[in-house]
């Protein structure tokens, strides 16, 4: 057994790493892929979550939103926004997000965290 415990934990180091370059990539594909065509539209916020502030005012609110495209409705679960904790009052069930999918699957999307209504 000792022979191949060098083995094991390195298998779970190497796993480790390979998850969390993983998770990384996974983000930049989800870009690479919207960015051939995308549309660019508002989707409205379903439900959300407050996480904890940090000591720089900020809290990330994690939501679930859906938009229709293609006339389908369409629902992204956990998409996390960053904002200002003062504006966590502007921020509620219904309101209308700005978002921007892939044309020809509109199951890619991702909210739109550039769009100027986003920016304070």
């Amino acid at each position: 057994m000792s022979h191949y415990s060098g083995w094991i934990a390195w298998s779970v180091f190497y796993g480790m790493i390979g998850f969390v370059i993983f998770l990384m990539l996974k983000g930049y594909l989800l870009y690479i892929i919207i960015k051939k065509d995308p549309v660019y539209t508002k989707a409205k916020i379903v439900s959300y979550v407050p996480k904890t502030p940090d000591e720089m005012g900020e809290v990330d609110i994690v939501m679930t939103y859906s938009f229709i495209a293609d006339e389908k409705t369409y629902i992204k679960e956990q998409q996390a926004l960053n904002i200002k904790t003062l504006d966590l009052d502007k921020y509620y069930v219904g309101k209308e997000v700005p978002i921007v999918y892939y044309r020809k699957n509109p199951n890619y999307s991702k909210i739109d965290v550039y769009d100027k209504s986003l920016r304070n």
